[in-house]
């Protein structure tokens, strides 16, 4: 019997594959929310659209990712679609999208949710970039929202250096009903295991590129050297090379430092739309049946 309903309503947006296993999540543990059915990236396009051209109809907008089917009911296209008495009073922001495309639908929320609070995926930017543009009501904290975060025990935070304790503490209450622990770490881009994984993935990606080893060769000698659980390329198949190489790119913008250049393999693979299981092809290739 799932637990009863804690108060707090939410909104989902970010990367659909995302979206759709937090709401999954949340939708075990009985807690009522709504997902916003655009991307940052989409929302922001629509945003400007409807500034050029005020007669803009959002009607031929794509529609939903197929992964929120099973939330049909729950999908909305912008606030306005929400009742009064039902507006959020949290927000999942499950993205790795710019932090100025994340604050188009931020800022438009905090306007309307007194005391709002921001579940940010640290992965592209920190929590306090965000909460440096919002209203001093609206408090932020980052978590590691890498694909795949809902089936970890123990999650990173981070708070913003302007989220006072008692958000912090309204954050944490947050996860440990959905049966998460925390352990609180410093705001800084990818806090601490995405950014360290995305750095091994793509030294691993130079390896392949520089022919030192095949994608399979690479993966068994992490596995038999190290005793990681998943090698390398396949864990970059499964949280999806467009994820990793967001988080590097975020990195190198952040601090400048070469470790953090996205292999060039990467990026070819990005842009060939090889983005791993989600796509059927990555460093391996995939059938629905593996």
């Amino acid at each position: 019997m799932a637990p009863a309903w804690n108060g707090e309503r939410f909104l989902l947006f970010g990367h659909p594959r995302i979206v759709a296993e937090t709401a999954t999540l949340l939708d075990r543990h009985g807690q009522e929310f709504f997902i916003l059915d655009r991307t940052p990236e989409e929302y922001h396009a629509e945003l400007v659209s409807s500034l050029v051209n005020p007669l803009h109809s959002t009607d031929d907008v794509p529609s939903h990712d197929a992964q929120l089917d099973p939330f049909k009911d729950r999908l909305i296209s912008s606030l306005q679609d929400i009742p009064t008495t039902q507006m959020p009073t949290a927000v999942f922001d499950v993205s790795y999208a710019s932090a100025s495309l994340r604050l188009v639908l931020l800022e438009e929320v905090a306007e309307q949710v007194p005391n709002l609070l921001v579940l940010s995926s640290a992965l592209t930017c920190t929590a306090t970039e965000l909460s440096s543009a919002l209203p001093i009501t609206t408090h932020v904290v980052g978590f590691n929202g890498m694909p795949g975060w809902t089936s970890l025990e123990r999650i990173e935070i981070a708070r913003s250096l302007r989220t006072p304790e008692r958000a912090l503490e309204r954050a944490q209450q947050v996860f440990a009903r959905l049966n998460i622990e925390t352990e609180l770490v410093e705001d800084r881009v990818g806090l601490v295991v995405p950014r360290i994984l995305a750095m091994l993935i793509n030294e691993a990606a130079y390896a392949v590129m520089e022919h030192v080893a095949t994608p399979r060769d690479v993966d068994l000698a992490v596995k038999l050297g190290v005793n990681y659980p998943h090698g390398l390329l396949e864990w970059a198949d499964m949280l999806g090379l467009d994820c990793v190489v967001s988080i590097l790119d975020a990195l190198y913008q952040e601090y400048c430092e070469p470790r953090y250049r996205a292999c060039v393999l990467l990026r070819q693979y990005v842009r060939a739309g090889m983005l791993g299981r989600q796509s059927g092809r990555g460093f391996f290739e995939y059938t629905p049946s593996n």
